[in-house]
C-alpha cells in the first residue's frame, strides 16, 4: 500500500489537514505504509489528495482509506492498556470517540475551511502554497476544488455564496462555535497527555490535523490561530505530536533550501581535497547505518523525493504539450474577441477588401 500527501511546511509533515490527520493515523497505528509525499491530486480519483493505492486501485479521501486499512487491521490501539477492560467498556469507547470526532466536525470544521478557502483576505495566500505542490498545468484549477467544496458548506450552513460582496458573508456563527470546540479541546487535554486515555486515539489524528495546520499556516487572517496561541496546552499538544511522531517528516522550505546550498559547499570542498574523500564517505555512511538503525518501524516514511508514479517522464510530456495548446488556444481565442484577428467571410472568397454595389450610377450621358 502507497499513501500520496501534499508535502509539508513549517515543520509540518503536510500542509493539508486531511494529509495530516491520516499521517497521524497511521503513526498511531504503527502502519507499514509507504508514504509518498510529492503526491499529484490529478492522479486521485476525487481530485484530491490524500489517496491510496492498494491491491492495484485508487482509494481517495480519509474517510475511505481509512475504511480500507480498518478492514485490513490497521487502526490505533484502544485508548488504555488496562487488559481488564470488557468488550462492553471497549464499545462505549468507541462510541464515545465517534461522537468526540462528530462533535469537532460540526463546529471546527465550516469555520477551518472558510478561512482558509473563503475569506478573501487568506484564499490567494492558500491557493498559492497548494499550487507550489501541484504540477504544471494542474496547479491552475486543482485548488479550485477545495473553494467549491468551502461554497456548498457556506451555503447550506450559513446561506451565502462565496461569490457574494463579503458584506453578506455572516460568518459569526461559525467563529463562535470554532473558538468554543477549541475551549472545550482544551480543557480536555488540561490534565492528560492523549484526548481519550493514555494512548493517542482517532480523535488525535484528527485534532493533530486540525490544529497544526491552524497553528503554523501563516495567513494575513487567522482568528483562530491567535485564539489557540492563548491556550498553552493546545500548542504543546501539536508541538508534541509533531516531535515525537513527525521529527523526520516534517519539512520547512526554508531550512531545504539552505541545507541544499550547504551541501553543495561540501561537495565543492570533498571534491577539492580527495585525500579525504574515504574519511568522510565512511563516516557518512556509518551514521546513515546509525539513523537508519534509530528508524526502526519509520523506515516507510520517505523525505518525499519520490515521484507518483502518475508522474514520469511520459505523463510530464503529456502535460507540457497540453499546457501549450491550451495557452495557444487561450491566446487565439484573446485575439479573435478583441479584433486583432478577423476569420475570413464566406462571402469574401479569400479576397481581403471586398466592395459592396450600390446601383446607384449616374448616368451623365
Amino acid at each position: 500500500m502507497e499513501i500520496f500527501v501534499y508535502r509539508g511546511e513549517w515543520g509540518l509533515p503536510s500542509i493539508d489537514y486531511e494529509c495530516n490527520r491520516l499521517l497521524a493515523y497511521l503513526k498511531f497505528s504503527g502502519a507499514k505504509v509507504t508514504v509518498n509525499f510529492n503526491g499529484n491530486p490529478f492522479s486521485s480519483p476525487n481530485g484530491m489528495l490524500p489517496y491510496m493505492i492498494a491491491d492495484g486501485k485508487k482509494v481517495a479521501g480519509y474517510g475511505r482509506i481509512v475504511e480500507h486499512l480498518s478492514a485490513a487491521g490497521i487502526g490505533p490501539p484502544r485508548a488504555t492498556n488496562d487488559a481488564s477492560v470488557n468488550v462492553g467498556d471497549e464499545s462505549q469507547q468507541a462510541t464515545r470517540i465517534n461522537g468526540h470526532m462528530q462533535y469537532v466536525q460540526e463546529n471546527l470544521h465550516p469555520y477551518f475551511m472558510y478561512m482558509l478557502w473563503g475569506d478573501p483576505k487568506n484564499v490567494d495566500t492558500t491557493r498559492t502554497l497548494y499550487a507550489k505542490r501541484i504540477p504544471i498545468p494542474f496547479n491552475f484549477y486543482c485548488p479550485r476544488k477545495y473553494v467549491l467544496r468551502t461554497n456548498d458548506i457556506t451555503q447550506s450552513l450559513a446561506g451565502f455564496s462565496l461569490e457574494d460582496s463579503i458584506e453578506f458573508h455572516d460568518v459569526s456563527e461559525f467563529q463562535h462555535n470554532a473558538k468554543t470546540c477549541l475551549n472545550w479541546i482544551a480543557t480536555k487535554l488540561e490534565d492528560s497527555r492523549w484526548f481519550v486515555g493514555d494512548r493517542p486515539t482517532e480523535v488525535d489524528a484528527m485534532l493533530y490535523g486540525y490544529l497544526s495546520v491552524l497553528l503554523k499556516h501563516t495567513l494575513p487572517t487567522n482568528v483562530l490561530q491567535n485564539h489557540i496561541r492563548q491556550c498553552p496546552k493546545l500548542m504543546q499538544y501539536v508541538d508534541r505530536t509533531t516531535t515525537t511522531y513527525f521529527a523526520k517528516e516534517g519539512f520547512n522550505s526554508f531550512t531545504a533550501t539552505r541545507n541544499n546550498a550547504s551541501t553543495g559547499q561540501q561537495k565543492d570542498s570533498n571534491a577539492g581535497s580527495p585525500n579525504d574523500g574515504g574519511a568522510s564517505s565512511s563516516s557518512s555512511s556509518a551514521g546513515g547505518g546509525e539513523r537508519s538503525e534509530k528508524s526502526g518501524n519509520d523506515a516507510k516514511f520517505h523525505t518525499g523525493q519520490q515521484q507518483d508514479p502518475d508522474d514520469g517522464p511520459k505523463e510530464r510530456r503529456k502535460r507540457y504539450i497540453l499546457s501549450g495548446l491550451v495557452a495557444t488556444v487561450a491566446m487565439v481565442g484573446f485575439a479573435i474577441l478583441n479584433g486583432i484577428l478577423t476569420l475570413p467571410n464566406e462571402g469574401n472568397h479569400g479576397n481581403f477588401i471586398q466592395y459592396d454595389d450600390p446601383g446607384d450610377y449616374d448616368d451623365d450621358n
